[in-house]
């Protein structure tokens, strides 16, 4: 007699309902910006501002010119403050299903898994076939263990993993999300950062709870050989690696633009692209666990925090934008309304994924974490951060200085100020390039050594790998830096190249996957799965029809996995497409400068 533990099926997706009370306090803390901010500190310190000045409709967007002031604007601001509130409130979304789906008598305090013993062969995804032909789960290999070993892949906590999370996403994509409100206009741009955000987290909770059920995955890759087949596994594989390098090379070129700017470019960019190449080399790989290297992320993130409010704090109290006209009427160019081309406005929304879209490390963060069911709160908590900090800032920074936008966005309050907000954010955006090339570089190094006693033993084997994962990493992303020597539209490149196939693409077909073979958790761990050579083939995505048709809980996730995919497709061709042209058009005019450029570009 075989007893097995069972749990629910993958597709309710719920580590714990404690998840949803987390949610309530930040919340209340939004609305309460949108009373207390909106009432008091925008009528006190607005006011003074060019925010409250007369609004005169334009062709090109709004002139905003030295007058009294207009009720309006505070209009405006009030939307921004309920925005920010429905962009929290979206992403407690995904809590919702598990809330809902929760017996009326389960609602007190429990354990975070549900276990019920059944005294008969329970069917799961695959295995080996019982008495009763269904199939037996088999035990899975997790790729790290805690047993034996020197190196501890399995220690980062749940709050690490949030701010893992934040640091990820919080230092890049944010640098350049007010120049899109600009070409999508201050409303659409807003609306479409709400959307893109809470599709984000919806697909990093899919992704790093995957663990729950197939803890052997360790990056997006595996699951791509689940899904469909080991070629499959090659090609994402090689995606994933390309977006985590190119990210590094940004982080590089960024920590250049702050060398530059605080210099007074006392160098040739290039050379302090190697600075950040070299900074990157030796922290990310001194330490080969990211529970080791989690205080990094606090370091950067407190940095890269402080360095953006600083900016928009200073942008909100100057009396003009430093890079306008110091006298006379001022046009902003303040786009409530886009007027736009579709190249610019694709490049721009790429940019926004790219600010919010690091669900293809998710993977990786859950798989050293002590306890993977938590993920689903850190995910949350670091999500909402971000979110949270890029409307705000992204709408400050956009409204006080409008057309007059630096990129990087740390140069829009002025020379001093840009000197002050990079000497504070530089920890956080090395910081950056030290978290996406460590990851890179593990990717290769769990990918080489996976099964191995070298995996956790410093061995010859182990280092040399490591070393050599983590060298053809950095040096990777410095020559793409110089093949490519601009910011914003590199950014663009990398989030619509790449971006779209792990926020949107491949959490799409997992869901699908989950519905059509529903795995079951049958441990604290994780779900009892074969290894990838012995997945069944049998076309699953025809299974999720087929039980969409019976379910209308299946049919709704049918339909919305396949909304996501189709949106990511759009992105990767239409943003691919809009970015390139983009980028011809800055070389056909001159504002970019040529291959392995020394050129000061802190200066935009």
């Amino acid at each position: 007699m075989l007893i097995v533990r069972t749990l629910r099926p993958a597709v309710d997706l719920e580590p714990s309902i404690s998840m949803g009370r987390m949610w309530f306090p930040q919340i209340l803390v939004v609305s309460s910006l949108h009373t207390i901010v909106g009432r008091k500190l925008l009528r006190e310190s607005f006011a003074k501002n060019l925010l409250v000045r007369n609004v005169h409709a334009f062709k090109s967007g709004i002139v905003v010119r030295n007058c009294t002031n207009h009720p309006g604007i505070f209009a405006l601001l009030q939307i921004f403050f309920l925005s920010l509130s429905l962009s929290l409130s979206l992403s407690f979304i995904p809590t919702i299903p598990a809330c809902l789906h929760r017996r009326a008598d389960s609602w007190a305090p429990m354990a975070d898994y549900q276990v019920s013993e059944k005294k008969e062969t329970h069917r799961v995804d695959s295995g080996t076939e019982g008495e009763d032909h269904h199939k037996i789960a088999t035990e899975p290999v997790d790729v790290f263990t805690n047993e034996d070993g020197d190196v501890n892949f399995r220690g980062v906590s749940w709050p690490a993993a949030a701010v893992l999370v934040a640091k990820f996403q919080l230092g890049l994509g944010v640098l350049s999300l007010p120049k899109t409100f600009h070409t999508l206009g201050f409303f659409p741009g807003i609306l479409c950062f709400v959307i893109l955000s809470t599709m984000t987290t919806a697909s990093g909770y899919v992704s790093g709870n995957a663990r729950l059920y197939y803890p052997q995955i360790y990056s997006v890759a595996d699951v791509a050989e689940m899904l469909f087949g080991k070629k499959t596994r090659e090609f994402v594989g090689v995606l994933f690696y390309l977006y985590l390098a190119l990210t590094a090379g940004a982080g590089m070129l960024a920590s250049s633009v702050a060398l530059n700017a605080l210099s007074n470019h006392g160098a040739c960019t290039m050379a302090f692209v190697a600075v950040a190449a070299a900074v990157a080399f030796l922290i990310g790989g001194g330490f080969r666990s990211l529970d080791k290297i989690a205080w990094v992320s606090w370091a950067g993130f407190g940095c890269i925090f402080v360095a953006i409010w600083t900016t928009a704090i200073a942008c909100l109290v100057q009396d003009r934008p430093a890079a306008g006209p110091q006298t006379g009427a001022i046009d902003l160019d303040i786009r409530v309304f886009p007027k736009t081309t579709f190249s610019h406005a694709m490049s721009a929304i790429s940019n926004q994924l790219f600010a919010v879209g690091a669900s293809g490390v998710c993977f990786s963060i859950a798989a050293e974490m002590k306890e993977p069911k938590h993920f689903g709160r850190a995910l949350l908590w670091g999500q909402g951060i971000v979110v949270a900090t890029c409307i705000a800032i992204a709408s400050i920074v956009y409204s006080q200085v409008g057309q007059y936008l630096a990129s990087p966005a740390l140069g829009s309050a002025g020379p001093l100020i840009k000197k002050v907000a990079y000497g504070i954010g530089m920890p956080g955006l090395l910081v950056t390039a030290i978290l996406y090339s460590h990851t890179a570089g593990k990717y290769w190094f769990v990918r080489i050594l996976r099964g191995t006693r070298h995996l956790q033993t410093s061995t010859v084997k182990h280092w040399l790998v490591w070393g050599g994962s983590m060298l053809a990493t950095v040096v990777f992303g410095f020559i793409i830096v110089g093949v490519v020597p601009f910011f914003s539209d590199f950014l663009s490149l990398v989030g619509s190249l790449v971006n779209p196939a792990f926020t949107h693409i491949i959490p799409g077909f997992m869901v699908l996957y989950y519905v059509a073979k529903k795995p079951v958790m049958v441990g604290e761990d994780g779900a009892h799965a074969p290894p990838h050579s012995s997945f069944s083939q049998k076309h699953w995505i025809t299974e999720a029809h087929d039980a969409a048709k019976s379910s209308k809980k299946d049919m709704v996730l049918v339909v919305t996995s396949w909304i996501m995919i189709l949106i990511g497709a759009f992105i990767t061709i239409g943003g691919t497409y809009a970015t390139v042209l983009t980028i011809k058009e800055g070389y056909d005019n001159g504002s970019i400068g040529g291959v392995f450029s020394c050129a000061d570009n802190s200066s935009g």
